[in-house]
């Protein structure tokens, strides 16, 4: 038998947990279930018509060969000139780069600055595929515990303590947050900058959900903030604002340097963004559209004070009110400690009985709660939530 397997660091990569939990869903409603699918964070709405039908115009003007590698001039000035109308952040052209979607974004940003063996903090709860990436940038990542009493926010000794102990390279935030749709406040973002400052150290700033707000959230980027730029990566788009999704392009925003080691790394393991998506996005930045994205925010936002209402009303389970994004991360500590389960169980009974999909907190490093992603329509999540009543009233 030969002796030729994957190597080391590939077997330390699981598979997202999310991806694995819709696929089990799809494979259930294919065998004819009725199952309720809030696994994914995919909006249920179409991509806007005149982004897709620029799409369309790529591929009918022949639009459809290779570009450069960190994608046209035309998007990365677009993509520049967004930043700038949107977020008050200041980068040229060749400040930012076109990729693969926020995950494709995310690794070409820890390729190009983690040394093998450096330590990068991660802030629980976070999304399932950030200490993957920093394994695969041969990085160690390194868990800060979530503090789901102080909003999901830590605090700057908190922080400040895990580099000094890990010596960390960087730090990679999400706000607004993918589970817990915890915003800070721009103090609290400040001090995050100041101790990545202290310790002249990178952050990564994943701002993917950084237009979807409630309740007069408002989001700031590190970036924006004394002593941000220079040592942040920013990450954003259009894939959740705009259900572009399935497109597969974003942007990656930083020093000069950092964003031309990228577009070499970029270069090589991917070539360049699809160019048909490019023309989509660049129609995304030049056209806002207003009332489209009033109308999906009217949405999410009657979703998010359903399931808020709802779920607090369900014995052994609480949910605060997401100030951003749109997922519900579920508090079941108490139906847990009441049933001897944990949250994988919970999710596992929730499929295999009730046909609900959800992904355990576990994943997310916060055990006990449960994800529920309300980019569906209102009749699902009342369907969700007939299921979620059912499963803890049941014997």
């Amino acid at each position: 038998m030969s002796g030729l397997v994957p190597n080391a660091r590939s077997r330390r990569i699981e598979e997202s947990a999310t991806l694995a939990i819709t696929a089990k869903a799809a494979k259930l409603k294919a065998a004819g279930l009725d199952v309720v699918s809030l696994g994914a964070g995919e909006p249920d709405f179409a991509t806007p018509g005149p982004i897709a039908t620029a799409g369309i115009r790529a591929i009918e003007q022949g639009n459809t060969r290779y570009t450069a590698a960190p994608g046209t001039p035309e998007l990365r000035a677009a993509g520049a000139k967004w930043l700038s109308d949107t977020f008050a952040l200041d980068y040229g052209a060749d400040e930012v780069m076109v990729t693969a979607g926020a995950k494709g974004a995310l690794h070409m940003a820890l390729d190009a600055i983690v040394e093998p063996g450096d330590a990068v903090l991660i802030l629980a709860p976070y999304w399932v595929s950030y200490p993957a990436l920093v394994t695969m940038a041969d990085g160690k990542p390194v868990v800060l515990p979530a503090v789901p009493d102080a909003g999901f926010v830590h605090d700057a000794a908190t922080i400040d303590a895990a580099f000094a102990r890990h010596r960390a390279r960087g730090i990679i935030v999400n706000f607004p947050n993918n589970p817990s749709g915890s915003v800070p406040t721009r103090a609290q973002v400040q001090a995050i900058v100041d101790v990545a400052k202290q310790h002249d150290a990178w952050i990564v700033s994943d701002e993917i959900y950084s237009t979807l707000l409630y309740d007069g959230a408002t989001h700031v980027s590190p970036a924006a903030l004394p002593g941000g730029r220079e040592r942040t990566i920013v990450v954003n788009g259009f894939t959740k604002s705009h259900t572009l999704t399935g497109w597969r392009t974003s942007f990656l925003a930083g020093p000069k340097a950092v964003v031309d080691a990228a577009c070499r790394i970029q270069s090589q393991v991917l070539g360049n963004p699809c160019t048909i998506s490019q023309a989509a996005t660049l129609a995304a930045c030049q056209q806002a559209l207003p009332e489209e994205q009033e109308r999906r925010m009217r949405a999410f936002d009657e979703r998010r004070r359903y399931l808020v209402t709802e779920i607090n009303r369900i014995p052994g389970m609480k949910l605060a009110a997401p100030r951003g994004a749109f997922y519900a991360l579920v508090d079941v500590r108490e139906l847990c400690r009441t049933r001897g389960l944990d949250d994988v169980a919970v999710c596992e009974q929730l499929l295999d009985r009730h046909h609900l999909a959800a992904v355990p907190g576990s994943a997310f490093a916060i055990p006990g709660f449960v994800r529920f992603s309300y980019a569906a329509a209102m009749d699902q999540l009342r369907a969700a939530v007939t299921r979620l009543r059912a499963f803890a009233e049941a014997k």
